[in-house]
């Protein structure tokens, strides 16, 4: 506790670089440092330590710190939290630009997936015409053993070729055959 708030203000950014976030926020928040403790927040990689200085915000009763939060800590807060929080206390309007650009990218990763799955659908289609002996549809990009493709296993060696005399069919290992066995 120093008289001097550039002081403060130097250890809560000593607080920062030990990566003791709760403890530089708290001295932050408490000199109204807002933008050390936004600042502080994103660095800490934190969404419980990003979403409870949302809080601190509400209720404070700073709508501009708010928002100035939710661009700062975009990658942090959680939507619901944010879309709770701001119906709640009436900060919609303070809450709007972080929507807007959260339903833009979810509209971006939309539009690329739907893509991908075109270009694959091409690629499909193309493999239909495909090369000899590789049969068409679905099972193309797995190859001709793929899902509810044909395994072409055979039987494998017979008894008689692997010297196994006690495998069914097997001539040796029956009676009157010259083997000492007597059966199997």
């Amino acid at each position: 506790k120093h008289d001097l708030l550039e002081f403060r203000r130097i250890a809560a950014h000593l607080y920062n670089q030990a990566k003791r976030w709760r403890q530089s926020l708290n001295l932050s928040k408490k000199d109204k440092l807002y933008k050390d403790a936004m600042t502080t927040a994103r660095q800490s990689g934190n969404t419980e330590i990003a979403e409870d200085l949302l809080r601190y915000f509400v209720e404070s009763g700073n709508p501009a710190c708010f928002s100035a939060c939710l661009f700062t800590c975009y990658d942090l807060v959680r939507s619901d939290v944010v879309m709770e929080l701001a119906w709640r206390h009436g900060l919609s309007n303070e809450a709007m630009p972080y929507f807007i650009n959260l339903v833009r990218e979810y509209q971006n990763k939309v539009d690329v997936l739907t893509t991908e799955v075109g270009e694959l659908k091409a690629k499909v289609e193309r493999g239909a015409n495909g090369p000899a002996g590789v049969p068409a549809g679905p099972n193309q990009l797995l190859g001709p053993a793929g899902l509810g493709g044909r395994l072409l296993i055979g039987q494998g060696p017979t008894a008689a070729a692997t010297g196994n005399i006690f495998a069914p069919g097997s001539q040796q290992g029956t009676p009157g055959t010259g083997s000492q066995f007597g059966g199997y």
